[in-house]
């Protein structure tokens, strides 16, 4: 098909359309009714003589030839945002577009609150999409437009340092554990409770220092997220070993108490990501400035 022959209007309908493999959300996006939308569907399906998106049960499925169009629409129309963005500065105070962050969900918990509050006061108009990440970082989609909030040692982005933070013992406020020295043996020998993303392990960082001590310990408790050992946490006698920015924030009103470990846990560094196609976006730029006050307005430093 020749370039003259097609409406580069309708590519920005395709790009959601492809991007969405549905109709209705394509027009929440596009800000149209979905029976415009299915309109559109129907002449990009006349334009490019292909179904593009096929019926499987109740969903869609993407065409062969949809899945290889779906990349060159999206970076279209990227590269219209970068046209448009360099014409217009970007003002916060008038922005009524997305922003769209991915990051684990301890690290949404701790920086959603300000995230909110900095928007609302610099940003009003803004809206805002955080997708939690549950497992590695490949569950993200950081192709599309957007920040990653992940750990240090990213591959195939762009990325900056955000935050560093230790690790802490957490103990609720009437454990025996708090009479006496905190040690390295009473530590190990403490009930333990891991958290394990994925819940594929109940062993950790923790087992692999302890055991170059010679030491072991028994984890009697394996959960998939930081809240779940929080409220085993406080009803028990048991301990968890958890980031110190996410128990500071979880923590409050909940009669727990923090340890310094009795060893030494490498710190997590936490870096700030972006897909290359977004150096330079001016409303990235400006929401990576914003991320960085709301860490520091907490106390976090790189």
């Amino acid at each position: 098909m020749k370039l003259s022959a097609f409406d580069l209007n309708h590519v920005r309908a395709l790009h959601y359309l492809l991007e969405e493999a549905h109709v209705a959300r394509a027009a929440k996006r596009l800000s149209i009714t979905p029976a415009a939308a299915s309109n559109a569907l129907q002449r990009l399906r006349s334009e490019l003589g292909d179904p593009l998106l096929v019926r499987l049960g109740r969903s869609f499925a993407r065409t062969a030839l949809a899945d290889e169009l779906r990349g060159p629409a999206r970076d279209v129309i990227h590269a219209a945002e970068r046209l448009l963005n360099a014409v217009v500065p970007f003002d916060p105070a008038t922005y009524d577009g997305m922003f769209v962050l991915d990051a684990a969900d301890r690290i949404a918990e701790v920086l959603l609150g300000p995230i909110d509050a900095f928007l609302s006061v610099q940003a009003p108009r803004a809206r805002l999409q955080v997708r939690t990440i549950s497992g590695p970082l490949s569950t993200a989609r950081p192709e599309q437009q957007g920040l990653v909030i992940a750990p240090a040692g990213v591959h195939n982005l762009n990325f900056e340092p955000l935050f560093t933070e230790p690790y802490v013992c957490v103990l609720r406020a009437g454990n025996p554990l708090l009479r006496g020295r905190f040690t390295l043996k009473r530590y190990a020998a403490a009930n333990h409770i891991l958290v394990a993303p994925r819940g594929e392990s109940d062993r950790g960082i923790v087992d692999s220092v302890l055991a170059e001590h010679g030491l072991t310990r028994r984890v009697s408790r394996v959960v998939t997220t930081s809240t779940l050992a929080l409220a085993l946490v406080k009803d028990s006698d048991r301990i968890t070993t958890l980031p110190a920015s996410f128990t500071a924030v979880r923590a409050l009103g909940q009669d727990l108490v923090f340890r310094a470990l009795p060893l030494t846990l490498a710190p997590i560094r936490m870096q700030l990501a972006w897909h290359p196609q977004q150096e330079g976006d001016p409303r990235y730029l400006w929401f990576r400035r914003l991320l960085h006050d709301v860490v520091s307005s907490l106390g976090l430093h790189a």
